[in-house]
């Protein structure tokens, strides 16, 4: 029975070197060759603040870790990984909780000047250009990755393909034909005090306002001074080719494997967002979630909303997440995607999901969070 390690490509590089966007279209181009790959972006596995003792990398390394078994249990031949890195003993924290991975380390590079203007064309926290800039130079004189490709003047596309011409041939072939049954199951299984920890969780239609008014009540939390966690189950579920039943479980698993570590860096509060579409998606997880006490907050967008926030979404406005498939589409395609949301929506009013619905229509995020804040009654 073969024990080999399966690949692990890491991206890497400054902010803005386009890691996230390149490992995206690497993954999405083996899945469609049927090779049967994962992707994690690192950010969203250390989602947890104020930051515990120990620094992200340390969390980071033992939440990758923590995923792994379950991606190995769905059939994974390799996983894209893409986040920051700096030093060689970094990179160490990684491998040394993954002995079976084989780590590639591919650092992104940039010319400084063009990383200047990428960084600027996001609109978003322009005062930390400098210093992006800085860590680009800091990068340059970096010795930690396997290989270093320059994306400068490239599509991500261009990238993805280059990326691949210089690794030859990756992922490499893997004589693993161990069953799911010889991956060790992820359970919620860590100590807690014995106090009930509350678990917020955002569902509802695609561009009802998951992720945005999710991250929003994860802010005004931790900013409270409460150390608390934030997942989004779609970040943490990405495998192709796959179905729909390997999602739900990737999901289940991967969110109880997340809780373990941020509930033993002291996480007070989980705020979670997608995958609560029913009863029965709610309990599959919850059930590996000891000591949680759920809100299921179901957030509900007019057809004219949701066709608004797809058409934006497709002009690349909202907030940039790894894989958003909206982004690019053509008017046509992008008007579908709303029908789908106004009908699931509907769905979802019928069924009466949730445990208290939210409207959306004409509110600023910030509102809608307020609105949590004060149903929720949390002390803090």
């Amino acid at each position: 029975m073969s024990t080999d390690p399966l690949p692990l490509l890491w991206l890497t590089g400054p902010t803005g070197a386009g890691k996230s966007s390149a490992g995206w279209e690497i993954f999405d181009h083996l899945g469609r060759g049927g090779v049967k790959a994962a992707f994690l972006d690192a950010d969203q596995i250390a989602l947890c603040h104020p930051a515990p003792e120990g620094g992200t990398h340390r969390l980071r390394a033992r939440n990758l870790a923590a995923l792994w078994p379950g991606f190995r249990r769905a059939g994974m031949r390799c996983l894209v990984l893409a986040g920051f890195v700096d030093t060689p003993e970094e990179v160490g924290e990684y491998t040394a909780l993954l002995p079976g991975a084989a780590f590639t380390v591919c650092r992104l590079r940039v010319p400084h000047a063009e990383l200047r203007e990428r960084f600027l064309g996001r609109g978003w926290r322009p005062d930390l250009v400098e210093a992006a800039v800085a860590e680009a130079v800091e990068q340059d004189r970096s010795r930690y990755a396997d290989l270093c490709v320059d994306t400068g003047g490239r599509t991500v596309a261009e990238t993805a393909r280059l990326v691949l011409d210089r690794l030859g041939g990756w992922p490499p072939p893997v004589a693993d034909i161990r069953p799911a049954s010889a991956f060790p199951d992820t359970q919620g299984h860590c100590a807690g005090s014995g106090v009930p920890v509350p678990l917020v969780w955002f569902s509802g239609a695609t561009a009802a306002g998951k992720s945005t008014v999710g991250y929003e009540v994860f802010s005004r939390v931790h900013r409270s001074g409460v150390r608390a966690a934030y997942v989004d189950l779609r970040q943490i579920s990405a495998l192709r080719p796959s179905t729909e039943e390997e999602g739900r479980r990737l999901r289940a698993r991967g969110l109880a494997a997340l809780w373990d570590g941020y509930r033993a860096a002291g996480a007070g509060c989980l705020v979670v967002s997608g995958g609560a579409d029913s009863d029965e998606a709610v309990r599959a997880c919850t059930r590996l979630l000891p000591g949680l006490t759920p809100t299921v907050f179901r957030l509900h967008a007019s057809p004219a909303t949701l066709l608004e926030r797809v058409l934006l979404r497709g002009r690349g406005g909202g907030p940039a997440t790894p894989g958003d498939e909206l982004r690019g589409l053509g008017p046509d395609a992008l008007r579908a995607v709303a029908g789908r949301a106004a009908r699931e929506a509907a769905a979802l009013d019928r069924a009466g999901a949730g445990d208290v619905r939210l409207d959306t229509d004409g509110r600023p995020p910030q509102e809608v969070a307020a609105q949590v804040m004060a149903h929720l009654r949390l002390p803090f």
